[in-house]
């Protein structure tokens, strides 16, 4: 359980791939059992990213570096909470 955000942006191919290179959005490796869950957990999807956030309901944290990124490139994009 967490709060999920979806981040809503007109990506290019090499904006996907430069994006799939950052730390924050490479898979993280499968928990032990019994593991920690992590703060962050966020992906690429077709429409932009997929953020859960297991401790705060801020769709950025632990992702300042994928939002300034965004910010320098130009890229236009929306944040919505998804709502189960």
């Amino acid at each position: 359980m967490g709060f999920e955000f979806r981040i809503t942006a007109s990506l290019t191919q090499e904006q996907r791939q430069h994006l799939a290179q950052l730390p924050e959005l490479v898979a993280p490796a499968p928990r032990p059992p019994g593991g920690a869950m992590p703060d962050t957990e966020a992906r690429l999807t077709d429409a932009g990213l997929y953020v859960c956030q297991h401790l705060r309901p801020d769709p950025w944290h632990g992702l300042e570096a994928v939002r300034a990124w965004l910010d320098a490139q130009g890229v236009r994009y929306a944040v919505d909470e998804i709502d189960d």
